[in-house]
């Protein structure tokens, strides 16, 4: 099973962060002046309540500054900006390495109950929130300390997780514009090819989906036949599109699917190895992390202004970042017009999961990855994979015990002859 650093430059957490320090972090005063700073942060957010956009800054306001003051000059202003820190802009430069639907609030809550227990609660442990409260801890250093240290004042500690809320939304809301906009002209194999029906519009979603023939196809789940009577079946409530299905667009165009046969057939596990390698997804991919006019453009283009991978300091995708992705083109596909957790019986967290469960296998993440740090950045860049977690999806759980019986049949010696297996084997002297 793989492991998931999804920041490649990160100092390690401490080693024994059940413990306390033994010297003290020089960095703790700092961090203290920044929570008598940040102790007004609440009343702030209350005077603001309502207000829809980006919030201001965090800065201090307290009775004896002059922070509230309209003429207060532009170096004061600057001055501020210096010595408190941007959490909206720790958000975004996050929020696509943790991954959509991350309550950062559970992973930091979850993250500092276990790193001051004085010991572990085994039944508490959860492997997702533990492996986003890593990166989260990676990504900024000094950061796991201060958090820690806001524990003795929780006011505080939710106002920063709330600014850096509110940046993770930021991120996942451009994404998703960006995927909506242009998921209709990445969805062919042939990109000059035109949708037939075309769609009136990119803005409206409701004639995808199920409305139209080329994204039903693309939804449809790679078990079934993609057929006007299946996908009507769905429409009518005789199936449901659930989350532990791997649908259609996870895979090249060209794919061909055994339907039929069952999922633990090894067939299954030969298909399985073209997973996350869909046009779309990569083309996806490469709008979100290099820009729109990338899209469509040869391996690792990009001109222009630096790109989001460049600006939130991305070396290589992990399977949290693509299976990001992926759950992104999957809400595009739809013809849901608002971002939502739950689609009738469909579960976009659950889904999340379930392309990041691929991950598993270490040969099958490290060619998915090999792929997309290809024909994103220009060139493949060796990583160690993640591990994954499954949640016992039974479906999945079958196709992958098809890929291991695959890989057995292919990598098992041939049985040598009867009569030579009884001849005798002479070893020659030292």
């Amino acid at each position: 099973m793989a492991s998931d650093p999804d920041t490649s430059q990160a100092p390690p957490l401490r080693d024994a962060t059940n413990l306390p320090p033994s010297s003290p972090d020089p960095s703790i005063p700092e961090m203290e002046k920044e929570i008598a700073s940040l102790k007004s942060l609440v009343d702030a957010f209350s005077r603001r309540r309502g207000r829809g956009g980006r919030p201001k800054r965090v800065r201090s306001v307290d009775e004896s500054s002059d922070a509230a003051d309209p003429k207060r000059s532009k170096t004061s202003n600057e001055a501020a900006d210096k010595t408190t820190p941007d959490y909206y802009a720790y958000g975004q430069a996050i929020g696509r390495f943790l991954g959509v639907h991350v309550v950062l609030s559970r992973v930091v809550e979850y993250g500092c109950h276990m790193d001051i227990a004085l010991s572990e609660d085994e039944g508490d442990h959860d492997e997702r929130l533990e492996g986003a409260w890593k990166i989260l801890c990676g990504k900024f250093p000094g950061f796991h300390e201060y958090l820690l240290e806001l524990s003795r004042d929780p006011t505080t500690r939710r106002a920063v997780v709330k600014q850096m809320t509110l940046g993770m939304d930021s991120v996942r809301s451009a994404d998703t514009s960006t995927c909506k906009k242009g998921v209709a002209l990445w969805l062919l194999e042939d990109p000059t090819a035109a949708l037939d029906p075309p769609l009136a519009s990119v803005k409206d979603k409701t004639h995808r989906g199920l409305a139209h023939p080329a994204f039903a196809r693309a939804l449809t789940p790679m078990d079934w036949e993609a057929t006007d009577s299946v996908w009507q079946q769905v429409l009518e409530g005789e199936r449901q599109l659930l989350s532990d299905q791997l649908p259609r667009f996870i895979f090249p165009c060209s794919q061909e699917f055994p339907v039929g046969k069952p999922l633990d057939d090894p067939a299954w596990g030969a298909v399985l190895e073209h997973a996350c390698k869909g046009e779309v997804c990569l083309r996806s991919a490469k709008a979100i992390f290099m820009g729109p006019d990338a899209a469509l453009e040869g391996d690792g283009y990009h001109k222009g202004k630096p790109g989001n991978a460049s600006i939130i300091g991305m070396k290589t995708f992990t399977p949290r970042i693509i299976a990001g992705v992926i759950t992104q083109v999957r809400f595009a596909l739809s013809s849901r017009q608002d971002w939502i957790k739950l689609d009738g019986d469909f579960d976009y967290e659950e889904f999340f999961w379930t392309i990041y469960g691929l991950f598993d296998d270490q040969d099958l993440a490290d060619n998915i990855i090999a792929l997309w740090n290809k024909v994103v950045f220009g060139a493949a860049k060796a990583r160690v994979a993640a591990p994954a977690i499954t949640g016992g999806r039974s479906s999945l759980a079958q196709i992958k015990a098809a890929r291991a019986s695959q890989k057995a049949a292919v990598t098992a010696p041939t049985p040598a002859p009867d009569d030579a297996a009884a001849a005798p084997v002479t070893v020659a002297p030292a």
